[in-house]
């Protein structure tokens, strides 16, 4: 056994008062933290990019429709807004859905996304499990 001042007991003494690793402790701790927060902030962005794209998508399908560019009678023409939007928004959603209808000289388009499908990481999704809907209106025009 060695003396209490200068031996083998003294030195894990010493290495037991230093402080030097106390700032790594809180960095391991707040790690995490961080991390779910950017991550929750890159699905969100996902959500609100894939929402503007398809309300971009319903918009252009609508006008489309208003100035007469799907031909046939009013169940074709229907059908081909339907298939028009839903080929746009497959690739972010691929069991999307979409619904078309005309009413009183108004065209609607409503478009449904499973939220789980856009998200990239999936973060968003162990908190929320649903479907995004998307509308959008023009008036006929032709």
């Amino acid at each position: 056994m060695t003396d209490r001042a200068g031996g083998k007991y003294g030195r894990f003494k010493d290495f037991l008062r230093q402080e030097g690793g106390s700032s790594t402790i809180e960095f391991v701790l707040w790690v995490p933290l961080v991390v779910a927060i950017l991550l929750l902030i890159v699905d969100s962005s996902m959500l609100f990019m894939s929402r503007t794209h398809a309300m971009r998508v319903l918009q252009d399908t609508n006008r489309l429709y208003s100035v007469g560019q799907f031909t046939g009678d009013s169940a074709e023409r229907i059908a081909k807004a339907q298939d028009y939007a839903l080929n746009r928004l497959r690739g972010l959603s691929p069991s999307a859905t979409v619904t078309t209808a005309e009413s009183q000289r108004v065209v609607r388009t409503q478009a449904t996304l499973e939220t789980r499908e856009i998200a990239q990481v999936g973060f968003l999704g162990l908190m929320i499990d649903t479907t995004m809907v998307v509308s959008a209106e023009h008036r006929v025009e032709y």
